[in-house]
């Protein structure tokens, strides 16, 4: 072995080596290791392709050994420090192929059995006359796990994004909550299965699944056997982690397309809340115990917050959309809406030589009931009336309201003399009842008047028109009769 040299600047200087392929090397020995480790206070490695020769005291150090701990005369087993057989072959490769400076970053197993990131900086030297790496080690664990976490948080975002965009394209809440918990699983890599709950009360139905058989769709789970209610004690007010769900009380042994008797063993369970009320819950499952951890939680919490966004927004275009079409008191098509709906009616029927029949239904003696009582007492008389009526058409009918104390409604296959015995007869029955409003007994009654397409007219308007008129001769009869 040749001697070293330290420069005045502190660094080391090892004399050369040539070796067969007349390659210029370093060389050192275990005394110069020794003079390295008392000069530089880095953790520093020597190794070769199959053990590690040499760990200094700050190697021992990082990697949470006490100095003396590991046999200083006796080589490690690369594999049993190093995990990583790409890493293993890396360092076999350059040490072979004489590729010096040696840069790379790899993961080391520590003392507790846990894994480390470090990065590796050096060079091939000599040591008792076979190739090594010397080299010094730098513990990025932190910076590693903190690029992996806003990796994460970058795809994580990303992937909401994309859910935020699709939701404007779906036209059921159901497509929504399935494409969420999809995603979610995505992200969550403990996860094989899962579902969204949705609150009904006194008990969750399932409202999107993925990874059971379809059955579970029936499944209703009471609110106290919830695995998340149980959990935060009630409060599901937090994510929780169930790592061995076999230990419950209460445990549903429900099918997974693993296998017939292969159940859920752990859970990731969050809370849904929109409008501050709980929607329901999105449990991400394992066929595995303890498949769940505190990152998995950080992650669901990520998800949590743009899924309760996501479906808040969602609720919202949903009940704008639907004010637009409807009449926030009786949930009839309001005027717009069934206007259109009946051009729409008017053109078929024109094309097709169809007949139908248009009614105007107007609500006798509301302004009496808001002068006397109030209009808050004359909106439940509407309601009351909407309620009735929406219980004596059919399906196929479309029913609207043109305003106050007006309603319009299209019926088809029918005629007028069948049209004028089932509303006289609906009207007889309501003239026999009362509603009980402010502490007052109220009659709820109406007049109306029938128009027939294409006889009576051949636009809305003609056809509101002739209604309209016959109407209020029905009226005028009606109040002539009491």
């Amino acid at each position: 072995m040749y001697g070293m040299r330290l420069t005045k600047e502190g660094n080391l200087n090892l004399d050369a080596y040539s070796n067969d392929n007349d390659l210029t090397l370093k060389t050192l020995s275990y005394e110069k290791l020794e003079v390295l480790d008392k000069f530089i206070n880095v953790p520093m490695i020597l190794l070769n392709d199959k053990e590690v020769l040499y760990l200094n005291g700050g190697c021992l150090e990082v990697l949470g050994y006490e100095k003396g701990s590991l046999a200083e005369d006796k080589p490690l087993d690369l594999s049993k420090l190093i995990p990583d057989e790409s890493s293993i072959e890396f360092i076999s490769s350059v040490i072979n192929n004489v590729i010096s400076p040696v840069n790379h970053r790899f993961t080391m197993y520590n003392k507790c059995n846990e894994r480390r990131h470090f990065e590796l900086k050096g060079e091939i030297v000599i040591y008792n006359s076979e190739k090594c790496i010397l080299a010094t080690l730098r513990d990025i664990s932190y910076s590693k796990e903190l690029e992996s976490y806003i990796f994460r948080i970058s795809e994580l975002r990303r992937l909401m994004l994309e859910v935020t965009r699709l939701a404007l394209e779906i036209d059921d809440i159901h497509q929504l909550f399935q494409l969420i918990l999809e995603i979610t699983l995505k992200c969550i890599e403990g996860g094989t299965v899962g579902t969204i709950m949705i609150n009904k009360g006194d008990h969750f139905i399932v409202g999107s699944q993925v990874g059971f058989f379809d059955d579970i769709k029936d499944f209703k789970l009471p609110f106290e056997d919830a695995f998340l209610y149980r959990a935060t004690n009630g409060k599901m007010d937090r994510i929780a982690i169930i790592s061995d769900l076999m230990n419950s009380n209460k445990y549903y042994r429900i099918r997974t397309k693993y296998g017939e008797e292969i159940f859920i063993k752990s859970s990731l369970s969050a809370p849904i809340y929109v409008r501050g009320k709980l929607l329901g819950m999105i449990n991400i499952d394992s066929i595995e115990n303890n498949s769940f951890d505190e990152d998995d939680v950080k992650t669901m919490e990520f998800i949590r917050n743009y899924i309760e966004i996501i479906i808040s927004n969602y609720l919202l275009y949903e009940e704008k959309c639907h004010l637009a079409k409807y009449d926030y008191l009786t949930q009839f098509y309001n005027r717009s809406c069934f206007e259109e709906k009946t051009g729409v009616i008017l053109e078929n029927a024109a094309s097709c030589s169809e007949s139908f029949n248009l009614i105007i239904f107007d609500i006798n003696d509301l302004k009496e009931v808001n002068d006397s009582l109030g209009h808050l007492a004359g909106d439940e008389v509407i309601k009351k009336f909407a309620s009735i009526l929406k219980n004596n058409i059919r399906k196929t009918d479309i029913v609207g309201r043109l305003g106050g104390d007006e309603f319009v409604g299209v019926f088809f296959n029918t005629n007028k003399e069948n049209l004028n015995k089932k509303f006289l007869n609906l009207l007889k029955k309501m003239e026999s009842q009362t509603i009980m409003i402010r502490g007052k007994e109220i009659k709820c009654t109406f007049s109306y008047g029938i128009a027939n397409f294409p006889e009576d007219g051949a636009t809305f308007k003609e056809l509101v028109s002739v209604a309209d008129k016959r109407m209020y001769q029905f009226k005028k009869e009606y109040k002539a009769k009491l």
